[in-house]
């Protein structure tokens, strides 16, 4: 069921099942296209031991960031400070649309200042992490959901929004934000995609 692998209220059921079949990108995308792509996700989680408790960088470096590989992200920047003084609010990821706009942001000292050319902020959890709560491992006493609100504001603020667009994984689900939904918190959308995979893991 469609109910078990799709959460949060950005997208309609409808539009997932029915609606998206009329959007013009989607019926441009060949079957091979989606064969391919499949197959480079399952290569990706067959190295990685799901079975097991990898650490946050662990799964940020062989599994998070190797699958926006695939997704067409080639052009970012890591740990990139939100903020003008301190390291309060240190988003793990800044995705540009292209080369033009990562130069455009590197012309700026200032590591704010890039987010205005960004298309979405990443922030990346350990596998298995709990999306929703915080836990008492070091570094999650902040829910990693409470987290990504907190950066899209921020974002939201210093770019005027220019960049609204949040992606939280802890690379078993993946949820899309976007801070011009009416209820933020809410309204995002989250694909279980170790699920549809069928990759077997503990939560």
């Amino acid at each position: 069921m469609i109910e078990n692998v799709f959460q949060g209220g950005l997208f309609t059921s409808d539009f997932l099942i029915e609606s998206i079949k009329n959007n013009v990108d989607w019926k441009n995308i060949e079957d091979e296209t989606i064969d391919t792509f499949q197959t480079k996700l399952e290569e990706i989680y067959d190295v990685f031991p799901t079975e097991q408790t990898p650490n946050e960088t662990r799964t940020e470096d062989d599994l998070i960031w190797k699958i926006l590989a695939v997704l067409g992200w080639d052009q970012f920047m890591r740990q990139q400070n939100l903020t003008t003084k301190g390291r309060d609010d240190v988003p793990d990821g800044l995705l540009f649309a292209n080369k033009e706009a990562k130069a455009q942001a590197d012309s700026f000292s200032e590591e704010w200042k890039r987010y205005q050319f960004g298309l979405s902020i990443v922030e990346s959890k350990r596998w298995k992490c709990p999306l929703d709560r915080s836990s008492a491992q070091v570094g999650e006493k902040l829910a990693p959901s409470t987290q990504m609100l907190r950066y899209l504001r921020r974002a939201d603020d210093i770019t005027q929004g220019k960049l609204r667009w949040g992606i939280l994984t802890n690379g078993g689900k993946w949820r899309l934000y976007y801070s011009g939904a009416k209820n933020v918190s809410e309204h995002f959308f989250e694909i279980d995609l170790a699920a549809i995979l069928g990759i077997k893991r503990a939560w």
